[in-house]
């Protein structure tokens, strides 16, 4: 099995080509696709990605509208299946959001099928440690769900909130939250060390620290591999970053890495079905 942990994927090709356009230009990170649905499909059909976990996220004025669009997608109606069953729904939230209050559309969407959280705390501009959102962090735990935030360096080389260790307070609190730092700390990687090495409950993904791509924060192979074998492989899972990454390259990049077969093998995939609890 190979599941794709990380993607961000846009209702239209009109939609996503405005919005990676807009970040090429404000910030000039390149991008691989439009990011539809249905082109995403066809690179799962030619890397052979079993499923993909969706972390989509946007501004407090458009967040419920794109939750909405996330799990509608995934979830069946009482005479049609879903239209992407392949794709795993995660909402995101925000403590400065429009309408209802964050645990207010987690509850609502919860019966829409959404199986995770994600946020990103440096574009969504709240602190992971902010008690605001603390009735959030207390919700998942009460529902042994997820959440996936954005940790490191963001694309305009700000960290602000994003480093890793403003998540201690949360581990404290929450021991037993299911929480996926993304791009393993994106730069700070002694950061990311330290998490790992204190809560044995955090999971990472892959997502632009261990890629084929050429960014700032991203790891030579031997990097890579001294990282994952610090953090300890069943901690790691697969994340491309699509759009803006080619997800059947970076899979092959994986599989090229100076690991074991078996740290391959659970990195790709048998940590996410593990940690998600796929079938």
């Amino acid at each position: 099995m190979i599941v794709d942990t990380h993607i961000h994927l846009h209702p239209t090709v009109e939609v996503g080509k405005m919005v990676v356009e807009m970040i090429k230009k404000q910030h000039g990170v390149d991008y691989y696709s439009y990011g539809t649905p249905d082109d995403y499909i066809g690179e799962m059909k030619q890397a052979g990605i079993d499923k993909a976990v969706m972390v989509s996220f946007a501004p407090d004025n458009q967040l419920k509208n794109n939750n909405f669009w996330t799990v509608a997608n995934t979830h069946p109606g009482k005479k049609r299946p879903a239209k992407y069953p392949m794709f795993i729904p995660f909402i995101s939230v925000s403590p400065t959001m429009n309408g209802r209050k964050p645990v207010e559309e987690l509850e609502h969407k919860l019966k829409w099928g959404m199986k995770g959280v994600k946020i990103h705390p440096v574009a969504q501009e709240f602190p992971p440690d902010d008690e605001r959102i603390w009735p959030v962090y207390q919700w998942l735990v009460t529902h042994d769900l997820p959440i996936t935030a954005h940790s490191g360096m963001n694309i305009d080389a700000n960290s602000t909130y994003g480093e890793p260790q403003r998540w201690i307070q949360v581990l404290e609190d929450f021991p037993e939250l299911k929480l996926v730092l993304a791009h393993l700390g994106n730069g700070f990687w002694d950061q990311t060390v330290e998490i790992a090495d204190k809560y044995p409950q955090v999971m990472f993904d892959t997502a632009i620290a261990i890629s084929h791509i050429n960014s700032p924060t991203t790891l030579s192979d031997d990097e890579a591999a001294d990282l994952i074998r610090t953090i300890g492989h069943e901690r790691v899972m697969f994340g491309s970053d699509y759009p803006w990454v080619d997800p059947k390259k970076d899979i092959k990049h994986i599989k090229n890495l100076p690991i074991p077969p078996k740290s391959k093998e659970l990195i790709l995939g048998e940590n996410a079905r593990r940690f998600l609890n796929l079938k």
